[in-house]
Formats: structure tokens, C-alpha cells, sequence
């Protein structure tokens, strides 16, 4: 794709040279990296890394884990129905919540193969049968991936509020992204919701101090590190504590301050913009379904994209960068990803975009996520 948009208006020759200009920098590179690698196991080893925030040295290459990779493999999954029988459960205080910590409700064997020239996963409930969810269209692609991984980073720290949740403990790693629901309402009703906003017949809505407590248990284990916070929901704009749960973050001393967003509060109140820049945030996800109010009025929201302008207008306007967040549904919007990636909306003022975690829905009841990433810089003709 981004080959495709930086090299618009080429002509094939030059494209072709292109192509073959980086593929002989690409093999000069491998080559060099060899090379170095070969001179580099020859010599004495030196002494790890030890950062401030690390419970101990840097791992070396050698010294890394991994899981099972590749395919076939076996791997533990969950069962769809099982686990939504159980949330409903847990709600109505017909089983207790330290079942998810004791027990193994809904917890299946999946199995992890190659069919058809597609990746898939194969899981049987006892109780419900037979579920089969494609996990890549392109095996060759995900093997590829997989062969990236560069091995396990420390084991997570060993405390009793943060990682300690049950059989999905977990186990290492640093972590990146802390999501923190602050409700579970929301000003749309849409169709796909990922969290069922609006529409569980409940409201879930922690305090100030829940919060607090939450992001003050974060900082308070190693191995520390410069963890982002997102906040989420529901519409995390409607909590009434948005601005002071902001503030909070960045004062215990978050780097990255985030909130997933339909956009709609900040299209509405530059005021409200500019507090929440005040109070540290640094930017928001925003969903966002393509160019064109035709791509977006599945929502059920009229006027829906100029309402997405105008949030990221205010937002730019207040120095808060923007993510565009895509959730592709199959006769809806699929077609349009192509467009939004080359002609992003238009703005008028400049502002900074970047599309990411594109989420595709071939129906109601499984989900499949790829991921990109394409930076624009946004301004309209003059």
C-alpha cells in the first residue's frame, strides 16, 4: 500500500528501478549484518546492559525465550459461548469472580493449521462444538512474522494486583499500552460494538479512586518502564472524571496519555480540547470508518463524518495527535479502505494523521485484525 502511495505518478520504468534498487540494498544490508554478526561472536563478550528501571541486565539474543511458533501447533483458547455464558453468570452473582481466578471456565485446546491456503484455528467445546476462525489469508506472510520474534524480555513482575489474574497471568514482558475502561456508556449505539456499550442493561462506571488506585499500582512494580495509557469504554469522554483522571496520569508519571474516542465530545467543545491538552493528553484513537458520510452512516449518527472533521480539526488546533482507528465490515465499507489510505479527509488546518489497527468483521461474530500505518500530513487546497 505504501509503495503504491508514495510512488504515484511514476512511470513503471522508474518504479521498476525503484524495486530493484532497494532489493539490492536490501541484500547488501543482510550481507553486512552477517558479517557482523560473524566478527561480533568472535569477540570477548562484554557486560549487559543494566537499566535504572530493569530488575536485572538486558537479556542477550541467546538468552531469549519464545513460545511455540509455526504450524500446525497447539495452543489454549477459549470458547465464544462459554465465556459469555460465564460474564453473564458472574454478573447476576450466580458464580463467584474468583471462579476466572481458580477455576478454568470456558478454557478449550485449539489447534493452529494450515488449510486451503489459509491459517486457521480449529477449537471443540464440549458443550457447544465446533468453532473454526481464520487467523491469516496469507501463510507465507504470517510465517514470516513469526520468524521476527525476537524472543521473550523479562518475566513480569511478581505482585499480586496487576498480573495475577488467573490462568491468562501474565508472564513476561514490560508491556506497552495500559487500557483503562472509565465507562461503559456511550452517545452512539453502534453496530459492530466491541465492548456491547449501551446495550448490556448495566452501567459499569468506576470511581475516581478506582482509577487511581488502578494507575498507582501500574507505576509501582519493576520492571518499570514508560507504559501509555488509554483510556477507553463506552465513550471514555462521558466519564465525569475524564479531565481529572487525565491530569492523574500524567502527574504519577505516564508518558503517553491516550483515549479510544468516537470524537463526538471533542467535535463539540473546543474548550473541552483544550483542558484535556492542559491536563496531558497527548493524543486519541479515533474511530473512524472511511471518507464519506456513505462509509460512516452505518453508525446510525447523520452527518457523522463532518462530525469526525471537525473533532480532528479541534483536536490538531490544541496540539493532540490523531490515530485513525478502521473497523472494516464486509458490504459496508471494505471497499473504501484503498481511499481512505491515499486520500485522507481533508482538514482546514494542518494536522497529523496516522492510520492503524484496521479491524475487519466478515460478520457479526468473528473478528480478524491486520494492522498498518500510513502518516499524512492533512491540510485543504487553499
Amino acid at each position: 500500500m505504501f509503495s503504491d502511495q508514495f510512488r504515484r505518478g511514476e512511470s513503471d520504468k522508474t518504479k521498476l528501478s525503484g524495486v530493484t534498487g532497494s532489493k539490492i540494498v536490501s541484500t547488501l544490508s543482510d550481507v553486512a549484518w552477517k558479517a557482523f554478526q560473524s566478527v561480533n561472536q568472535r569477540l570477548p563478550e562484554g557486560e549487559a546492559i543494566r537499566p535504572t528501571w530493569a530488575p536485572g541486565p538486558l537479556l542477550k539474543s541467546y538468552e531469549r525465550s519464545a513460545p511455540p511458533l509455526g504450524f500446525p501447533r497447539e495452543t489454549d483458547s477459549l470458547c465464544p459461548r462459554c465465556v459469555k455464558e460465564v460474564r453473564t453468570a458472574v454478573i447476576d452473582g450466580t458464580t463467584p469472580l474468583e471462579s476466572l481466578m481458580n477455576e478454568h471456565p470456558g478454557e478449550i485446546k485449539a489447534q493452529i493449521l494450515e488449510e486451503n491456503g489459509q491459517v486457521v484455528m480449529r477449537k471443540t467445546c464440549p458443550k457447544h462444538g465446533e468453532f473454526v476462525d481464520v487467523m491469516a489469508t496469507d501463510p507465507a506472510f504470517l510465517e514470516r512474522i513469526e520468524s521476527l520474534f525476537f524472543g521473550r524480555d523479562f518475566k513480569a513482575a511478581e505482585d499480586a494486583h496487576v498480573h495475577k489474574h488467573g490462568t491468562s497471568n501474565i508472564k513476561f514482558g514490560r508491556g506497552a499500552v495500559l487500557t483503562v475502561d472509565l465507562t461503559n456508556r456511550c452517545n452512539m449505539m453502534c453496530n459492530p460494538c466491541f465492548m456491547d456499550a449501551n446495550q448490556v442493561g448495566y452501567v459499569h462506571e468506576p470511581t475516581f479512586e478506582d482509577t487511581k488506585a488502578i494507575l498507582d499500582r501500574a507505576v509501582s512494580f519493576k520492571p518499570k518502564r514508560q507504559v501509555i495509557i488509554l483510556f477507553s469504554g463506552g465513550e471514555p469522554t462521558l466519564s465525569p472524571y475524564y479531565l481529572e483522571a487525565v491530569a492523574y496520569a500524567k502527574k504519577v508519571g505516564f508518558y503517553r496519555i491516550l483515549a479510544a474516542t468516537n470524537g463526538i465530545r471533542f467535535a463539540e467543545d473546543i474548550e473541552f480540547c483544550k483542558a484535556a491538552k492542559a491536563a496531558g493528553q497527548h493524543g486519541v484513537y479515533l474511530q473512524f470508518d472511511g471518507v464519506g458520510e456513505e462509509k460512516n452512516k452505518h453508525r446510525g449518527v447523520g452527518n457523522l463524518f463532518d462530525v469526525k472533521v471537525r473533532a480532528i480539526e479541534n483536536l490538531a488546533s490544541v496540539g493532540i495527535k490523531v490515530t485513525l482507528v478502521t473497523t472494516i465490515v464486509n458490504t459496508i465499507n471494505n471497499d473504501g479502505i484503498a481511499r481512505l489510505l491515499n486520500s485522507p479527509p481533508r482538514t482546514s488546518t494542518r494536522s497529523r494523521l496516522s492510520l492503524s489497527n484496521l479491524f475487519r468483521l466478515p460478520d457479526a461474530t468473528k473478528m480478524y485484525r491486520t494492522t498498518s500505518a500510513s502518516n499524512s500530513d492533512i491540510r485543504s487546497p487553499a
